[in-house]
């Protein structure tokens, strides 16, 4: 738990008490601080009674005695539709911090690098920490990604927190101070919240504001945000896929180059595959390189990383075919990376459709073999694939494990090499209460396929 002692006797609030406000609560009280809290949840709010919070609906009770309140992320709070206690404290002058603020203003000599973007957050994150914990550097990781960011241990001028970000986590961090920022990508995303792509793209290039002396700012280049956005600054490290812009730490296929030097194959890195990947090790380079980190091991870190589960995992191998859990993909955007990533696909999508279904993905329909659907948005998107691609076979196979079994017969008969993808570019709510369930079926269903069969069962 991070030390918040220096607040002993100061006055709070914390809005939300899921695990982020829970957290808040605790790392608060324990420091000496005057707690207010409240969560719609009856039970929630219980809990943070017993933690030693005092319990008030902030939209009706006096907040102007607050020096801030801590508010989830999650909770929305002037847009789409402002919510009561957000105007309460609007109109009593109390600012809304993330916990991530405090967390900066509690480690003063600590090392932070903060990450943020559409896509490849989290695996740029957890691989730049596992490239630390080669190195044998003290690391914690937080924020969008694993462990409430009060909850992580503390550290002090050897430390290093990685921090993944979030467009909701940055717009309630005031003042940041990232020795090492970067911004992966732009795409569209939570515009509801947002009201629109110019203030997304405000929000995600605050990661950059109070940067301190000797501070990097890492740039990817491969979208039309970052080759705008890299000219802004006076010294940018850019990142790059194989952008046609020049970038100072690149990849092709085959190699990943520092300023033109070679530096890693990535034929030694399994769980980098794609395109994506290789700007997501790019990044991951430039951020530890300067934060000391050597070439070897920078090297030894991308050769050993395992991937994140639900992120072109692999769940099983059968023969000649590999079967991919790539269930993190909840939008067409996402999807695209795979599709990219693979040849010979055996494509099973659904789910609870976004905005545009399947549109983006043209490019990679000739990578298809057959689709398979499931879920809510089966009939919408054979009507929308039989436009795109109107000869590529499409089954409409109902739920997952369905989807994988006709699959799996399909590509098991195909004598070439090939892939059965699980990258949905969908929601899960329909079928699953979240997009990690859904891999699991996935995953738990491959591994029986790859495990030797009863004599006379079915495939």
């Amino acid at each position: 738990m991070i030390n918040l002692s220096h607040l002993k006797g100061r006055r709070y609030g914390v809005f939300g008490l899921g695990r982020t406000g829970m957290a808040a609560v605790k790392a608060l009280v324990a420091g000496g601080a005057d707690v207010l809290a409240w969560d719609d949840n009856a039970s929630q709010r219980k809990a943070a009674e017993d933690a030693g919070a005092e319990l008030a609906d902030f939209a009706t009770a006096p907040l102007n005695y607050l020096e801030a309140i801590v508010w989830s992320p999650g909770a929305p709070f002037l847009a789409p539709k402002p919510l009561p206690a957000a105007m309460a404290a609007r109109r009593a002058g109390v600012p809304l911090i993330s916990d991530v603020q405090l967390l900066l203003d509690a480690a003063p000599d600590a090392t932070f690098v903060g990450i943020t973007g559409s896509n490849g957050k989290s695996t740029t994150t957890v691989l730049i920490a596992h490239i630390l914990d080669v190195a044998g550097r003290p690391n914690d990781v937080g924020g969008n990604l694993g462990p409430p960011t009060l909850g992580l241990k503390a550290m002090g001028a050897d430390g290093v927190y990685v921090l993944e970000l979030s467009s909701y986590q940055l717009e309630l961090t005031p003042n940041p101070r990232f020795n090492i920022a970067l911004l992966l990508n732009l795409e569209p995303d939570h515009l509801e919240r947002h009201g629109g792509m110019h203030t997304y793209g405000a929000i995600k290039r605050t990661i950059f504001n109070g940067q301190p002396e000797g501070g990097m700012a890492i740039v990817g280049v491969d979208d039309a945000h970052g080759r705008w956005l890299q000219p802004q600054f006076a010294n940018p490290t850019s990142v790059s896929a194989g952008s046609d812009i020049p970038a100072s730490i690149y990849a092709d296929e085959t190699t990943l180059y520092d300023q033109g030097t070679p530096v890693f194959k990535f034929e030694a890195a399994v769980a980098l595959g794609g395109a994506h990947n290789r700007q997501n090790a790019a990044a991951a380079y430039a951020a530890c390189r300067q934060l000391g980190v050597s070439v070897a091991d920078i090297a030894s870190g991308l050769a050993t990383f395992p991937g994140l589960p639900h992120r072109q995992e692999l769940a099983a191998t059968v023969g000649h075919v590999r079967y991919v859990n790539d269930s993190k993909a909840t939008n067409a955007s996402a999807t695209t990376r795979a599709l990219a990533s693979f040849d010979r696909i055996y494509w099973i999508a659904g789910g609870l459709a976004k905005d545009g279904g399947v549109s983006g993905i043209e490019p990679w329909l000739n990578r298809i073999r057959k689709t398979y659907l499931i879920g809510e948005a089966a009939p919408a998107f054979k009507r929308q694939l039989a436009q795109m691609a109107p000869t590529m076979p499409v089954a409409q196979s109902g739920d997952v494990v369905s989807a994988l079994n006709a699959a799996h017969r399909d590509a098991q008969a195909d004598p070439t090499a090939s892939v059965v993808l699980l990258s949905p570019a969908c929601a899960s709510f329909d079928q699953f209460p979240s997009y990690e369930a859904r891999g699991d079926a996935f995953r738990v269903a491959a591994q029986r396929l790859s495990q030797p069969q009863p004599k006379g069962a079915a495939a």
